[in-house]
């Protein structure tokens, strides 16, 4: 069984979301720094959309999130009704992307995979454009498949968030999560393209050896 891929702790997901939205356009603009202009133009970036962002909310907004996010810091029985109040009410604000990935994330862990599937599908069909967050939705997703044994689905969902997110800081991950599912889906020579391919381009790294492990197994089989 394939081991369980990273995804935003509750840490992470308990911060405030102008937290997580500053460390992402960091975080992003960051790997973009020579095509922009440096660590002052970084700084000015974040800035200026971190005004957007916090202009763009509202009071009533602002309070159903907090008290959602609350409650589930609480373990109180009304929190999953406060989230799924600000996704209905507030659909299209970066507070309900937050919402809606911890919605994905806690039915996972729920093992109800049919509602944590709908929440990530959701962000990738609203909210796709952010790297770290869509590898969190992509890869949610990906795994749910997993666990309901639809590997195929698995890697087309890890294909799909490459195609959207070229040069992504976890390729060498969602390529190997991509070669593993075609394993798990018996299809041994899609798996061995991908593992091939993982081998030649990821360098000395962990994933090129774990390729090399694999490449070895299909190779006696």
């Amino acid at each position: 069984m394939l081991k369980k891929h990273k995804r935003l702790t509750k840490k992470e997901l308990k911060k405030d979301p102008f937290v997580i939205f500053t460390a992402q356009a960091l975080d992003f603009i960051k790997n973009e720094g020579a095509k922009i202009g440096g660590a002052i133009l970084i700084a000015a970036v974040v800035v200026s959309l971190g005004t957007f962002f916090f202009k763009s909310r509202s009071k009533s907004e602002i309070n159903a999130f907090d008290v959602a996010f609350t409650a589930i810091q609480n373990d109180a029985p009304e929190a999953m009704d406060l989230l799924r109040n600000v996704v209905d009410t507030y659909g299209g604000s970066k507070r309900a992307a937050v919402v809606i990935l911890k919605l994905g994330n806690i039915y996972f862990n729920e093992k109800d995979y049919e509602l944590s599937e709908k929440y990530f599908k959701q962000y990738i069909n609203k909210f796709s454009g952010d790297p770290l967050s869509d590898f969190n939705a992509y890869n949610g997703l990906g795994v749910v498949y997993e666990e309901k044994g639809e590997y195929t689905k698995a890697a087309a969902t890890y294909e799909q968030y490459l195609t959207k997110n070229k040069n992504s800081p976890f390729e060498s991950m969602i390529w190997m999560n991509v070669a593993k599912a075609y394993w798990l889906a018996d299809d041994k020579e899609l798996s061995k393209q991908y593992f091939t391919k993982i081998s030649e381009k990821a360098h000395d790294s962990n994933e090129k050896q774990e390729a090399l492990y694999y490449l070895q197994m299909l190779d006696l089989n």
